[in-house]
Parts: C-alpha cells; sequence; structure tokens
C-alpha cells in the first residue's frame, strides 16, 4: 500500500505518523513544494521581531520522520491529479503514484492587484521566504503600513510594533473565509493593538499608492486620508489551496468538502487541515479550518482512516476559536 501526502505541514505530518502507527509496512511519501524543513508557521512574527532564528521555528513534529520511514520529496509543486490513473502530476512533468491520497496543502494568499507588480518596498506575508524579506529589509525605526483582515495581520502589525516600527493598519472588510473576530472580543482586541501604538483604520481599504521620498503616500477609500510609510506589509486571508484539483472530480466549495472521516467525493482521496472544508449534517453548514492545534487533530485522525481506523470527527469549538481568539492572541498582542 502505497500512502502520498501533499503538504507537509501540521496536518501532513501528523497524517503521516498516524499512518505508520497503523501501517508498519506501507510505503509514506509527503510532497511539499517547500524548499527546506517544515516550520512553526505561528513563530514566523518572532522572526520578524528578532525573538527566534531559524532553529528556533523547526517543527518539533517532523525531526523523526525518516527515522519512521516516511519519505519527504522538496521543492515538488503538484500540477493537476489523475483520479483514474491514481497518480499525481508535478509541474516538473514528473508523476507520483498512491493508493491512498491526502491532500493538506493548507491555504495560500491572494495579493490583490491593488498592489501591482512586484515592488522592493512592499511585502506579501505568508511564507518562511517572505519573513525573512521582512526581517532584513524592513528598517526597524519609521512607519510601516499593514495592509489585511483579521488574526493575521493583528498578529503582523504587534510584532512590527515591538520591533520598533510605528504602524498604521489598514483593515478593509471581514475575512471571507476564516474566522472573524466580533463583538467584545473584537472590542478588546482592538483596544489592545491600539495600546501598543498601532493607529487602525478600520473599514479602510487603499484607493491609491504612490511612491513619496523614498517610500509611499497611500490614501485611504475612507476620509481620503493620506499616510506616508517607507514600506507595505500585505497580510491577506489565506485561501484553501486546491486550483490543481480542477477536473479531477473532487468535490469543492471553498475548500475540499469532506465528511466527518475526512473522505472527499472520491473513496480514495481524504483532506484536512486549512484546505478542508467539513460539513456538519445537523446544522447543514460548511467550515474551513483555521489553525495549527486543530490541523494537527484533523490531519492525525485522516491518517488513521486512510489505513483503515474509520474514526469520526468531533467537532469542538475550542479547536476553532479560543486557542486562538481567546486570551492566548491578546497574550501575543501586548
Amino acid at each position: 500500500m502505497k500512502y502520498l501526502i501533499l503538504g507537509c505541514g501540521p496536518a501532513g505530518i501528523a497524517a503521516a505518523k498516524a499512518i505508520r502507527g497503523k501501517d508498519k509496512k506501507g510505503e509514506i511519501v509527503v510532497v511539499t513544494e517547500e524548499q527546506g524543513p517544515p516550520y512553526l508557521r505561528p513563530l514566523l512574527t518572532e522572526l520578524i521581531m528578532g525573538r527566534a532564528d531559524l532553529a528556533g521555528i523547526v517543527d518539533p513534529q517532523a525531526k523523526d520522520l525518516a527515522d519512521r520511514g516516511i519519505l519527504v520529496r522538496h521543492g515538488k509543486r503538484v500540477e493537476k491529479i489523475d483520479t483514474a490513473g491514481n497518480r499525481v502530476i508535478l509541474t516538473d512533468g514528473a508523476g507520483e503514484a498512491y493508493d491512498i491520497l491526502l491532500v493538506s496543502t493548507g491555504g495560500k494568499p491572494e495579493f490583490p492587484p491593488l498592489f501591482g507588480k512586484e515592488h522592493p518596498a512592499i511585502f506579501p506575508f505568508d511564507s518562511l521566504e517572505d519573513t525573512l524579506r521582512i526581517a532584513d529589509r524592513v528598517p526597524r525605526s519609521g512607519t510601516v503600513a499593514v495592509y489585511g483582515p483579521g488574526f493575521l495581520a493583528i498578529v503582523t502589525c504587534s510584532a512590527l510594533r515591538k520591533r520598533g516600527n510605528d504602524v498604521v493598519w489598514f483593515q478593509p472588510d471581514l475575512p471571507r473565509s476564516g474566522y472573524p473576530i466580533s463583538g467584545e472580543l473584537e472590542a478588546n482586541i482592538l483596544d489592545s493593538v491600539r495600546n501598543t501604538g498601532v493607529r487602525i483604520l478600520g473599514g479602510q481599504d487603499i484607493a491609491t499608492i504612490r511612491e513619496a521620498g523614498g517610500g509611499f503616500e497611500i490614501e485611504s477609500t475612507g476620509k481620503g486620508e493620506r499616510v506616508r510609510c517607507l514600506a507595505i506589509v500585505v497580510v491577506t486571508e489565506r485561501i484553501p489551496a486546491i486550483g490543481f484539483l480542477s477536473g479531477s472530480g473532487v468535490k469543492t466549495g471553498t475548500g475540499i468538502v469532506v465528511d466527518d472521516y475526512f473522505r472527499t467525493s472520491v473513496p480514495n482521496i481524504y483532506a484536512a487541515g486549512d484546505c478542508a472544508e467539513l460539513f456538519d449534517g445537523e446544522t447543514q453548514t460548511t467550515r474551513i479550518n483555521f489553525g495549527w492545534r486543530s490541523a494537527i487533530k484533523q490531519g492525525r485522525l485522516a491518517g488513521e482512516n486512510m489505513a483503515g481506523a474509520g474514526k469520526r470527527y468531533v467537532r469542538e469549538e475550542s479547536d476553532y476559536f479560543w486557542a486562538l481568539f481567546g486570551p492566548a492572541l491578546l497574550d501575543r498582542i501586548r
């Protein structure tokens, strides 16, 4: 039996280990487009602040994969899936066969057309590579603009402020997926962000960006305010990375639609983590995963089921919400 896992984030690693725990002889291959070892994405802001180095953010989950007979193929991007032939086609023309497949490719940000072509002072923030560029090239003093909604923008603003920058946060509409923060909790979090010295332009998008004086002049859509800054960090929401599934027959919505066992509409294909969209039969609603802890939980259970466990996923609100948006988030800001 050959198990193929797409993605080497928390869900993919947890799945690989869970499979090995139940199937001691099966072949397990993990394919990832990342070049380096798996890392802890929640700690990327620690690199920006200079509080951690590369060794400090390596994911300890992944350290013993080779010892468990789990092969990781780095620097491989998926082009499409041939479900009829049980084969994944990679962008370099190579193929990878499977008996059972797990898609755990997580999410990718959409870079708004507003920011145009690549500019040395406009920084997307998503990957380790992005983080190292920000840490190296964004000045440690002066004003930096942050653009984006929700959780990721909040922790980015906090990290830049703690490293010594003045920060103006352009906070457009709520995220389309994931979990918007609202009510009393939203008020408390925004107060905490303001108390660190971040200026929040809530509900305002960016109308125009002009180069000015070695930096930028940004005009908002709200009151037409103009903000001068040295750099712009773009932290848009992460949308499930599933474009390669087009034409595969795997049912998708915003993410990959799965049942309580993480099975997709194709019998030998599973999905877990931030690319999975769980359907709740009781409420007739779907939900996209968001967060490290629940991705591990989903990946572990998906891996066990790929190896024949038949375990049903039990949803807990704390998996999705409080681990990120409760006291833990407030502690990260202050």
